[in-house]
């Protein structure tokens, strides 16, 4: 059998009559050969066209969840300085209130607010700074009678020191 006809099948000559016999050229491709490279071309534009969505639809989302976790975090790195500058005046305005080791705890958590990287979110060290001004915080909080249960302990009349020290909550 030549390349490119199909064997076995005699087809009269045209012109012949019908009495001469020939090899007809045929395509040697499978007859659903069209139909199926018409499906692997659509697949193809719609692999092309779900990756080109989805890489939209990704920068969308990471955008809007990059947005949220950023307003949380500044929200809480806020807070802090917040918490800071607080202290900072009740202790100007007076002395004596804060004991001398939370002063310590208070200027540690400033110089944490000043390195942290608030506009280098790439950053390794954010989440580690997060972690330190959390536990600095807790502690400064807790000692100066701030933390969530100081306002049920007063208002029960607890009888520890720390329950019985003026509680700087407003």
């Amino acid at each position: 059998a030549r390349a490119g006809y199909v064997v076995g099948h005699l087809l009269p000559a045209q012109g012949s009559g019908g009495s001469e016999t020939c090899w007809k050229r045929y395509d040697m491709a499978d007859p659903f050969d069209s139909a199926h490279s018409l499906e692997q071309s659509h697949i193809q534009e719609g692999e092309r066209d779900g990756r080109r969505d989805g890489l939209r639809a990704g920068l969308i989302e990471g955008r809007t969840l990059g947005l949220q976790k950023g307003f949380e975090i500044g929200l809480e790195v806020g807070h802090y300085a917040g918490c800071v500058r607080m202290w900072r005046a009740l202790q100007q305005r007076e002395p004596g209130r804060i004991p001398e080791r939370q002063q310590h705890n208070i200027a540690a958590m400033e110089q944490m607010l000043l390195q942290y990287p608030l506009h280098n979110p790439q950053d390794e060290l954010i989440d580690e700074l997060m972690e330190q001004l959390r536990g600095k915080y807790k502690t400064v909080a807790a000692a100066l009678g701030m933390g969530p249960g100081a306002a049920a302990a007063a208002a029960a009349g607890g009888g520890s020191d720390m329950q019985q020290q003026q509680s700087l909550s407003f």
